[in-house]
């Protein structure tokens, strides 16, 4: 299971991963958005935050299981000790990580989350760090740490797949 901040790579990485193993792969970003009819923007502005890690939760309790599946889970998911636990009892779970300085890069021309909306005079940078010293003691609590930062996919996927055998 992939987990992590914003703009990490859960999802490149999940999917690279899942063909590299020939597993099934479920972003819980797009199963939230086919469920529910609509963009994760549109749940927000709809129905609120909470409406949404609800949704989360719910399928963090459906995937509590081990399935040989991989995972990418959305970048608040695993804020919460519930799905925390629900994912670590599914099987190993990976936090991706970034410097924020990068994250900021990547995601420069992505303002479709809901979470970076700026305020007026912040820079994307600042709302990151912002986002990263409210979830940090949360994201503290996953063991399997691993950076993205200036790495390939390649890259990441190796270092993950050596962590998961020495985990077996």
């Amino acid at each position: 299971m992939i987990t992590g901040f914003v703009g990490t790579g859960k999802t490149t990485i999940g999917r690279r991963l899942a063909a590299r193993l020939g597993w099934p792969f479920l972003d819980f970003d797009e199963e939230i958005i086919r469920r529910a009819g609509r963009s994760i923007p549109e749940i927000f502005e709809q129905e609120g935050e909470a409406a949404f890690r609800a949704m989360e939760a719910a399928l963090c309790q459906e995937w509590s299981s081990p399935r040989g599946w991989v995972l990418a889970t959305g970048g608040g998911t695993c804020v919460s000790p519930a799905n925390r636990a629900a994912l670590q009892a599914g099987g190993h779970l990976f936090f991706l990580y970034a410097e924020l300085e990068e994250i900021a890069r990547r995601l420069a021309e992505a303002m479709d989350r809901p979470l970076l909306h700026l305020r007026p005079g912040e820079t994307l940078l600042e709302r990151l760090r912002t986002l990263w010293q409210v979830r940090e003691a949360a994201y503290r609590e996953i063991p399997n740490w691993v950076d993205t930062t200036g790495r390939s996919p390649d890259e990441v996927i190796e270092e993950i797949l050596r962590r998961y055998w020495l985990l077996e």
